[in-house]
């Protein structure tokens, strides 16, 4: 099949075309061609959303050093076999604390020695964390099973001790009360989460 030929003035031709094209498409002379902004530009991305800012907690857990501890009887909430009562922690530093869980509680008689401690806990959702300032307080709800429902040697627990501090590491808060305890260690204590006082 023959070779097709081109004329010897096509490509001339050809770049004029291209010239005149593209300078049809510019703008008059001292006019500036218009450009779609990225503001304007439908494909261009939307900008972020400040995310809402939730509850602040502090860094710092609370520990045993910072607080105070007070139990508060319930009697009208009490029955012949459950003991009932709250326990109230107080932040009695000067810096803010954290807190999160069921703290430690012990029942302890007049020598020092454990009498009973908790065993099980009082409710079944997990707690939400909270954040202690100075001078604010929470509350742990506790049930103690009174003596009258064992075959024991009765004692008297005549110190709660509550630890918050992690791993139980710290001294304990004590606080005074007086609570009828099986002797053997058999009484049942059951304490729930710590919660803000109301």
């Amino acid at each position: 099949m023959p070779a097709t030929r081109m004329h010897p003035a096509a490509p001339a031709t050809l770049f004029a075309a291209a010239v005149l094209t593209l300078v049809g498409c510019t703008a008059p002379t001292g006019e500036t061609p218009t450009t779609l902004s990225a503001e304007a530009s439908p494909t261009a991305a939307a900008a972020p959303r400040a995310k809402p800012v939730g509850p602040k907690w502090s860094d710092e857990r609370c520990v045993d050093e910072q607080l105070t501890a007070e139990v508060v009887a319930r009697r009208e909430y009490s029955d012949a076999e459950i003991e009932r009562f709250t326990i109230v922690l107080t932040n009695a530093s000067d810096q803010a604390c954290s807190y999160f869980g069921w703290p430690g509680v012990l029942l302890l008689d007049d020598d020092g020695n454990v009498q009973t401690s908790t065993d099980t806990s009082i409710g079944s959702k997990t707690p939400e964390p909270g954040t202690l300032a100075p001078g604010e307080s929470t509350h742990t709800d506790a049930e103690l099973t009174r003596i009258s429902t064992y075959d024991c040697t009765p004692t008297i627990a005549t110190t709660t001790r509550v630890r918050v501090t992690s791993d139980g590491a710290g001294p304990g808060i004590d606080a005074p009360s007086l609570f009828e305890v099986c002797a053997d260690d058999e009484s049942h204590l059951a304490t729930g989460p710590q919660t803000p006082a109301p």
